[in-house]
C-alpha cells in the first residue's frame, strides 16, 4: 500500500489497486459489524488500545469528526480532541501552525485535521513527524469524503466506471466537489455539474467539465445526483448577487424534478443538508437517497484508511 506511514491529504495519492484494497478492506469491516457489531477482532497482533488518534477541527464538523472517532473506536484506539478553538490557545494567539507542532509533539499515531485556508498551516502539516489525514482543508479537497462517497456509489450502482455524476449547488466553494472530481474521473466516471454563475467551478481542474443550465436537463442525464449546501461562511461579504428563494426555485433538488430522474439513480449529499434550500423536505425520503447510506459507510472507510496508513494486518474473523 503506497501509504502506509504516509498523510493522506489528496485523493490523487491513491492508485486504483490502492482504492480497491481500501474498498475491499472497508466491505469487509461493513459486512463484519453488521453481523457481529464489531470489528477490532479482525486486526491482527496489534495492541491498538494503546495507539491514539488525534483529531484538531478548527472548522465546523459533524460526520467527518465523529465518523473518524467511531472509527477509531471501532478498531480499539483511543482519540483526543481538539475542536473549540474558543477554549484552545488559539484564542490567545497561538498560530494554526504552531498548535499543530505542540499536538503532534504529544506523538500521537495519527492525526486528523481540518482548517480553512492556512498557509502556515499547509507547510506544517507536510513536516509533521506523524501521519495526518485530512479532515477537509480549505475550498481544495476533502478526500476522505471523495473516497466514502465512491465507495457508496459502487455499493449502491454495482460499479464506478460509466457512471454519470451531477454536481449541484455550491460548486465553487465545495472541496468535497473538488476532490470528488479528481476522484471519480479517474476511476472511469462521467461527472458535469449545475450551478448558478456565482457558483460555478473556476479552477482549471474544472475545465471542459460540462455545465447544464437547467436542473432538468441535469437530471435527465444523471445516473447520480449529488447536492451541495450552498456555503455562506466562505461566500465574500459584498454577497452572491441572488436571494436564496431564486436559489430554491432553480436549484434545489426535488418534486416533480425526480420524475425525469431514473428509477436506479441514485442522490447523494455530503451533508449537513439544509432542508428546503438544497433538498426538498420529501427528498430523503426518497428510496433513490442514500445520504445516510453515505454518512454508514464513512466509518468503514475512514476504518479501512486508518489500519492501511497504520500497516495493521487485518484478516477474516
Amino acid at each position: 500500500m503506497s501509504i502506509v506511514g504516509k498523510s493522506f491529504l489528496s485523493s490523487e495519492q491513491l492508485s486504483e489497486k490502492d482504492i480497491d484494497q481500501l474498498f475491499s478492506r472497508a466491505m469487509l469491516f461493513k459486512r463484519e459489524f453488521e453481523s457481529r457489531k464489531r470489528i477490532d477482532h479482525l486486526v491482527k497482533g496489534e495492541a491498538l488500545h494503546q495507539k491514539v488518534m488525534a483529531l484538531v477541527f478548527s472548522e465546523a464538523s459533524t460526520r467527518t469528526r465523529m465518523s473518524f472517532q467511531v472509527a477509531a473506536s471501532r478498531l480499539g484506539m483511543k482519540t483526543v480532541v481538539l475542536d473549540n478553538p474558543s477554549i484552545a490557545s488559539l484564542s490567545k494567539g497561538e498560530s494554526l501552525g504552531d498548535t499543530l507542532r505542540n499536538i503532534a509533539a504529544m506523538l500521537p499515531d495519527v492525526m486528523v485535521v481540518r482548517y480553512n485556508t492556512n498557509l502556515e498551516a499547509d507547510s506544517v502539516v507536510r513536516a509533521l513527524p506523524c501521519p495526518v489525514i485530512s479532515g477537509g482543508i480549505g475550498m481544495f479537497e476533502h478526500p476522505t469524503q471523495a473516497l466514502l462517497d465512491a465507495f457508496t456509489i459502487r455499493e449502491n450502482r454495482q460499479q464506478l466506471r460509466g457512471e454519470k455524476i451531477l454536481f449541484v449547488g455550491d460548486v465553487l466553494h465545495s472541496r468535497v466537489a473538488n476532490s470528488n472530481l479528481m476522484l471519480l474521473r479517474r476511476l472511469g466516471c462521467e461527472v458535469a455539474y449545475c450551478a448558478p454563475a456565482q457558483f460555478e467551478p473556476q479552477t482549471e481542474n474544472w475545465k471542459g467539465v460540462r455545465g447544464f443550465e437547467t436542473l432538468i436537463e441535469g437530471i435527465e442525464w444523471a445516473s447520480v445526483i449529488m447536492g451541495l449546501r450552498v456555503q455562506k461562511e466562505r461566500h465574500q461579504s459584498t454577497g452572491i448577487g441572488f436571494s436564496m428563494a431564486e436559489y430554491r426555485e432553480q436549484f434545489r433538488i426535488g418534486g416533480d424534478q425526480l420524475k425525469n430522474f431514473k428509477d436506479v439513480g441514485i442522490l447523494l449529499h455530503p451533508g449537513p443538508v439544509i432542508r428546503g434550500i438544497e433538498f426538498s423536505a420529501t427528498v430523503l425520503n426518497d428510496k433513490r437517497c442514500k445520504v445516510l447510506d453515505q454518512v454508514t459507510n464513512g466509518v468503514f472507510v475512514r476504518a479501512s484508511l486508518i489500519s492501511l496508513i497504520l500497516g495493521l494486518e487485518v484478516g477474516q474473523a
